[in-house]
């Protein structure tokens, strides 16, 4: 990597916050939080996911099925900007956030075998919210009751992939999951108040181990007659989560001072989340995606207990690019560029007295190259979530995702 990439790289990590997919959506407060389906900017433009896609530019954290056409090695960061207007039949707020959201890295060893290996650090879940009730009482007069969360799960992976002779491309990681979430309750008293001020933080730090076990087929169409300008192929994965051990702790703040009452350890149970996909790509120009995931939260546990406001969650997405993969020689930057839309569709965990959350939006993106084999992916992502009703919150969302990702001949096998 040369210098100018070193001082790229260097100027991100200084430009943004390193906490890990801190969002700002209220209903975050339950299970581990909301689930990030996607880190990267090139995904968020698909719909979220395009887990039937292999791209020999790309190393995706998602499907390690995918890196089995890898040409070069490649370095990925990503950024997101995230921007929510949350209101209930009474008001309504804004709040905004800048997060980091991972890097990758991966490099072909065997290409003919489509042996690659990967590793990287990745977001699973962010809990971010901050809730102010001004409330008025006869006997405790003015006071403001608040409720906070911050925090977040990451998962480290380190994965390979390979080609079976039908052409389908598996893969496979181990993954080390870690993260912290914090949510605080307190009651502010008025300052003529005789009442002191009071605070209850509990605290969950999470730690465990997974994997994922991914395939992609290979062109099906060449099952019927052979086609070298379009392919047909499906995907398949699981990621498993062992139990996540957790280390609680709860404090109490009073009058008297900072008071730790309760630490201790316990098990929180992560159901395995499940993912279809499919592509079809035509012409050498044009790809349409589909994706569909599942995780089933009725049956997440904490402390052996099941959450009543969780259920299964099941997301839908569909895709589309532009991307011209047959362009001769000194190709302007234009005519490399990749154009994307996306929308999706997701009945998220959440549910309360029988209203269930879910969530609607649209996606866009673009891929600008500079350089030979470096490339800048730029995406967007509005929608609605949740509902005024029986005092629930609805979301409006904008986010906005930055990726850039770096090739290098580093580790290329050379046949002789």
């Amino acid at each position: 990597m040369n210098k100018k990439k070193y001082y790229i790289v260097l100027l991100l990590f200084l430009t943004f916050d390193l906490v890990i997919a801190q969002g700002g959506q209220i209903y975050s407060r339950y299970g581990i939080g909301d689930l990030i389906h996607t880190s990267s900017a090139r995904s968020l433009g698909f719909g979220g996911l395009g887990s039937a896609v292999i791209d020999r530019d790309y190393v995706d954290g998602y499907n390690p099925a995918s890196w089995s056409n890898l040409y070069f090695t490649r370095f990925s960061l990503s950024a997101k900007y995230v921007g929510a207007n949350y209101s209930d039949i009474n008001s309504s707020s804004f709040h905004s956030n800048v997060i980091f959201s991972g890097f990758t890295i991966g490099f072909p060893v065997y290409k003919k075998l489509g042996i690659s290996v990967a590793l990287g650090l990745i977001p699973v879940s962010a809990v971010s919210y901050n809730i102010n009730n001004n409330l008025e009482d006869e006997n405790l007069g003015g006071y403001t009751e608040s409720f906070s969360g911050k925090g977040s799960i990451s998962k480290v992976f380190l994965g390979t992939s390979f080609k079976v002779p039908t052409n389908t491309s598996l893969g496979a990681s181990v993954e080390y999951y870690t993260g912290t979430n914090n949510y605080t309750s307190s009651q502010d008293f008025d300052d003529n108040s005789t009442f002191h001020d009071i605070s209850y933080q509990t605290q969950y730090k999470y730690r465990g181990v997974g994997a994922t076990v991914a395939a992609i087929s290979g062109n099906l169409i060449n099952l019927f007659n052979d086609s070298n300008s379009s392919e047909f192929r499906l995907s398949a994965l699981a990621n498993i989560t062992s139990d996540l051990t957790t280390d609680t702790l709860i404090i109490a703040t009073t009058s008297i001072g900072e008071l730790e009452n309760i630490s201790g350890e316990t098990q929180t149970i992560l159901p395995t989340k499940y993912t279809l996909g499919a592509s079809y790509s035509w012409s050498k120009k044009y790809l349409i995606l589909f994706d569909y995931v599942y995780q089933p939260f009725s049956e997440y546990k904490f402390n052996g207990k099941y959450d009543s406001n969780l259920k299964d969650l099941a997301k839908y997405s569909v895709g589309f690019e532009y991307k011209n993969k047959s362009l001769g020689m000194h190709p302007t930057t234009f005519e490399q560029m990749a154009f994307r839309v996306g929308a999706s569709y997701e009945e998220t965990q959440y549910t309360f007295d029988g209203i269930n959350i879910n969530q609607y939006s649209v996606h866009g993106g673009v891929t600008i190259p500079f350089g030979d084999i470096n490339l800048i992916d730029f995406s967007i992502a509005a929608g609605l979530r949740g509902t005024t009703e029986n005092n629930l919150i609805k979301e409006q969302f904008f986010s906005a995702a930055f990726s850039l990702t770096l090739g290098e001949l580093w580790f290329s096998r050379v046949d002789r």
